[in-house]
């Protein structure tokens, strides 16, 4: 469950995460080589399913996946809440004399991919706040990571949004490169964006040497505390390249 719900809110899609069963029913296993006819082994049936967790996803509309597993027919069971809940698939049975029936797995992703086919492909994401450009207020962010005590199950962490920030090549540094790269866009009134995981390639789509990148970014609020000092950050969950412009006179 918890790994469906990082998959979930990282893809912003409804999320199955399962595991395969093996179940046996009836007696021993037959002998490869019959080498004693007289003895004969009950036969035994293999059950393969998969079982495990399943989330929907408010955010592109998914409310009622619990439903829309049901209503594709190739289910064990569906057991929970519609956004959170338990989820059996059975794939096939394998036995003596007994033939391998459809594998159900294949049919429930194509029968959920066409109900979910309307779902957008972009990202949606609901903030708290939008900032233009350079103008994020630095208070603003310390007051909200002031409050990360908050923030659980029946309280999201906020999010806020920088809409059409132009980043310079003096604004943009790659940290750590060769261990742990790190990028980082410091605005001019010192608040810093901050994207762990980043990458050299990463760096250089949004380097420009006479330009500027532009992009709309989604992200955190936290405080940074170091040697006594104290900066507001911001980071970032996701970001969008809205233009680029070459030159700047």
């Amino acid at each position: 469950g918890l790994i469906a719900n990082k998959f979930m809110a990282k893809y912003q899609r409804p999320c199955c995460i399962l595991t395969k069963v093996i179940e046996t029913e009836g007696g021993d296993m037959i002998p490869l080589e019959d080498t004693i006819p007289e003895i004969k082994f009950e036969p035994v049936k293999v059950k393969i399913s998969y079982q495990g967790s399943a989330r929907g996803c408010d955010k592109t509309g998914v409310t009622e996946f619990k439903d829309i597993c049901e209503q594709t027919g190739c289910i064990m069971f569906a057991e929970g809440h519609q956004g959170a809940f338990g989820l059996g698939i059975y794939s096939h049975t394998i036995g003596y004399d007994d033939e391998v029936a459809g594998d159900n797995i294949l049919q429930f992703l194509i029968k959920t991919d066409e109900i979910l086919k309307d779902i957008s492909d972009e990202a949606i994401y609901y903030v708290d706040y939008i900032y233009d450009g350079v103008n994020v207020n630095p208070q603003h962010v310390l007051d909200i990571a002031e409050l990360n005590y908050l923030w659980g199950k029946d309280m999201d962490e906020p999010l806020v949004a920088i809409k059409n920030l132009k980043v310079t090549k003096d604004m943009i540094t790659l940290m750590s490169p060769d261990s742990k790269p790190t990028l980082k866009i410091t605005l001019p009134n010192k608040v810093s964006l901050i994207k762990f995981n980043s990458s050299q390639e990463e760096y250089e789509r949004l380097y420009s040497e006479t330009g500027y990148i532009e992009i709309d970014i989604i992200g955190k609020c936290n405080k940074n505390e170091w040697n006594g000092w104290v900066t507001p950050q911001i980071f970032i969950d996701d970001y969008e390249i809205i233009d680029r412009i070459k030159y700047v006179f």
